[in-house]
């Protein structure tokens, strides 16, 4: 099979699994939560800050007076090189946002079918490893966490590496580097996963006798090389400030994972087996969809069977595949928990930081099972003529097919609808910094969040300063600013927005409890010498702030 009808059927199969999201890209996503809208803004942000501020795209404009807010979190900028021009031609966020998803999920395929073609298995059994490796379950389940999902460059990679140091050829070297250099820019767990993985694959190829040379490989990276990964080094620096800044440190406290995680999946075959087990609640109480699929396990199965036997037909390059069962087996290992998880030794180590929840680790898991349940697939259809093997393997990928479908997936209705209010704000001289209300008691963890993330969307605009964002780092400043806005407007929530030289407050009053606006108004009006009213939309109302009269 040709890499163009190989493409071709990943993009059918990604159709097909996602039903009906591939059919609604711009009006539908899978469900997220804020999650979902921090994508949504991560990407506009990218694009907008593309062609206004390229050399500062770190200094977002969420969590004002705090600089690198988007290091805060995983920065997408690598999926914003394919959302952006969806973003300018069409201004919808929602459709660049889902072909970025889609298309990761078809790339995960494609890459690493190329990958198994490099390593000597067959066009037939690199269709299985594309198929595994793209819809398994660990993998395919976590496509709407797009930090997560987005790790389709990661085979590609060692595809790339595997070639240098089969054929020593210096493209190949500087092709690792970019396909290096996109998976960090798009996933920063991607490329915590990729860096185990070259690792990985240097150290047990220069065991296997590749000798190392150290004065070749850099003449062979060469000037091209060093510049296509420099990228890398300058998305890290705002991400080692911040860490420095914020005092962040990696703990242990989310490194267990339930048992029956490794059994959980939410395909349909998967939910009919486990409903046969009498009083089995294995998907309820799931902190993730681990389980690869009965049939990569059993084609992997076979792969150590041939291993076992000896016999003519075994598998073809058998250290190079030995290397992706080695794989699989580490990355299962940092994914276990208590008492038998290897994380707790190696979490400190620089970049595993990056990793919140160390189960993830499935993910690469599954790219190594892909390979070695490819091989086992290539030793199995040894045993039939040319035209038996065709029947095998497309039975085979259509088998895979039915055990990974979980089709129709949920979808729900989306669209980023910025009030008219914050549009007015896109009019006004800038720069300027705005904070918005009312806002759910923090305490409240989903609404509040939910709130949080409501105005980051709104803030696309105007892309003026916010004292709003959502990620997995707060300031105390914000903590303690978003309890005084609870009282807004008071002595208490003015004085500090001042401090914070806020000028424009978005008052949104559909949003307050019924009746609770009406004495926000009043106390709007005790205030007046420091609120003034500037535009009325709707059910939106702009206010400037003033500083207090002198005494």
């Amino acid at each position: 099979m040709t890499t163009r009808n190989a493409a071709a059927l990943f993009l059918g199969l990604t159709v097909l699994l996602t039903w009906p999201l591939a059919s609604r890209l711009a009006s539908a996503t899978l469900p997220m939560g804020p999650d979902g809208d921090l994508f949504i803004w991560t990407l506009a942000w990218d694009a907008h800050a593309f062609i206004s501020q390229p050399l500062a795209i770190f200094d977002a404009n969420i969590y004002h007076p705090l600089r690198h807010t988007l290091a805060f979190s995983e920065n997408l900028i690598g999926s914003a090189f394919i959302s952006a021009p969806i973003q300018w031609i069409t201004g919808n966020s929602v459709l660049a946002l889902n072909v970025v998803a889609l298309l990761s999920v078809a790339l995960c395929g494609l890459g690493t079918c190329v990958l198994a073609r490099r390593l000597g298995i067959s066009p037939a059994g690199a269709i299985v490893a594309g198929v595994i490796f793209a819809f398994s379950p660990p993998r395919f389940f976590r496509t709407g966490q797009l930090h997560l999902g987005v790790v389709q460059w990661i085979p590609f990679a060692l595809a790339s590496l595997h070639a240098y140091l089969d054929g020593g050829r210096r493209r190949d070297l500087r092709l690792a580097a970019a396909f290096f250099t996109l998976q960090a820019l798009s996933s920063g767990h991607g490329a915590v996963f990729l860096v185990l993985a070259l690792g990985g694959l240097l150290v047990w190829r220069f065991a296997s006798g590749t000798p190392i040379e150290p004065g070749r490989r850099l003449r062979d990276l060469g000037i091209p090389g060093a510049l296509l990964i420099a990228p890398v080094a300058l998305i890290y620096l705002p991400y080692r400030a911040v860490q420095h800044e914020m005092g962040l440190r990696r703990t242990l406290e989310n490194w267990v994972v339930t048992p029956g995680s490794f059994l959980a999946a939410p395909t349909h075959v998967q939910t009919s087996l486990l409903s046969l087990l009498p009083g089995a609640r294995i998907l309820d109480t799931a902190s993730a969809y681990l389980f690869p699929g009965f049939l990569p396990l059993l084609l992997a199965a076979a792969a150590l069977a041939s291993l076992a036997v000896r016999r003519a037909g075994a598998i073809a390059q058998p250290k190079q595949i030995g290397f992706y069962g080695a794989l699989t087996f580490v990355s299962i290992w940092l994914s276990i928990g208590p008492p038998l998880g290897l994380w707790p030794l190696v979490y400190w180590l620089p970049g595993m930081s990056f990793i919140r929840v160390p189960s993830r680790f499935t993910m690469l898991a599954v790219l190594g099972l892909a390979i070695v349940a490819a091989a086992g697939f290539d030793w199995l259809a040894a045993r039939f003529a040319p035209r038996g093997r065709r029947v095998l393997a497309a039975a085979v990928t259509a088998l895979l097919t039915v055990e990974f479908a979980a089709i129709p997936l949920a979808v729900v209705p989306f669209r980023v609808d910025i009030p008219l209010a914050d549009r007015w704000l896109a009019t006004r001289p800038a720069p300027f910094a705005v904070a918005e209300v009312p806002l759910p008691d923090p305490l409240q963890a989903g609404p509040f969040e939910r709130r949080q993330t409501m105005y980051m969307l709104h803030s696309m605009g105007h892309w003026q300063k916010t004292v709003h964002g959502y990620s997995g780092i707060r300031a105390p400043l914000h903590d303690r600013l978003y309890v005084l806005l609870r009282g807004f407007p008071d002595a208490a929530s003015l004085d500090e927005l001042a401090r914070l030289d806020v000028r424009y407050v978005v008052v949104h009053t559909e949003l307050y409890p019924p009746g609770e606006w009406e004495q926000v108004a009043a106390r709007i009006d005790r205030y007046g010498s420091r609120l003034q009213l500037e535009h009325v939309a709707g059910t939106g109302r702009v206010y400037s702030l003033h500083p207090p009269a002198p005494q």
